[in-house]
């Protein structure tokens, strides 16, 4: 399973890469920062949601060491990333948007990118493993269709 993940960079085209920058320490600070404004064990979705706001306003995007940083701060990251994640269903599949390109559904394209930027794909525990397989399955991208139209 992670090796196919793992493929799937090869898959994509021109300026479609993940992207696997480590969080920097004035970003490693900035959520130490951020987060010290909420209670770890009262976090309600809407504070996560101000969270994740607050990183991104920052400049902060999802990279591998984001989980490390906010678990050092005292928060349990899959907690807070599933009160923080927007509701609803997963995007939708191709030709229910206009956000097709070439047959690939580029919203779930980026979500997928977010969520496996999380993790370092390269040194996988096997309850990291099992953690990315539930959030994939959480968001619908075990479905088939989900990111290509093979269709058209």
């Amino acid at each position: 399973m992670v090796d196919q993940i793992q493929g799937l960079g090869s898959m994509m085209g021109p300026g479609m890469s993940f992207k696997t920058e480590s969080l920097t320490a004035d970003q490693k600070n900035q959520i130490k920062s951020i987060l010290s404004q909420f209670d770890p064990d009262k976090v309600t979705k809407e504070d996560a949601k101000s969270i994740f706001q607050a990183f991104k306003d920052a400049g902060i995007k999802p990279s591998p060491g984001m989980k490390e940083a906010i678990e050092e701060a005292g928060f349990d990251a899959e907690d807070l990333r599933a009160k923080g994640k927007p509701e609803g269903p997963p995007p939708p599949p191709l030709g229910a948007g206009n956000n097709k390109s070439s047959g690939v559904n580029l919203s779930a394209l980026k979500s997928l990118q977010d969520i496996l930027s999380e993790y370092d794909l390269t040194n996988m525990t096997d309850e990291d493993e099992s953690s990315l397989l539930s959030t994939l399955q959480q968001q619908g991208f075990m479905n088939p269709g989900i990111m290509i139209d093979l269709k058209s």
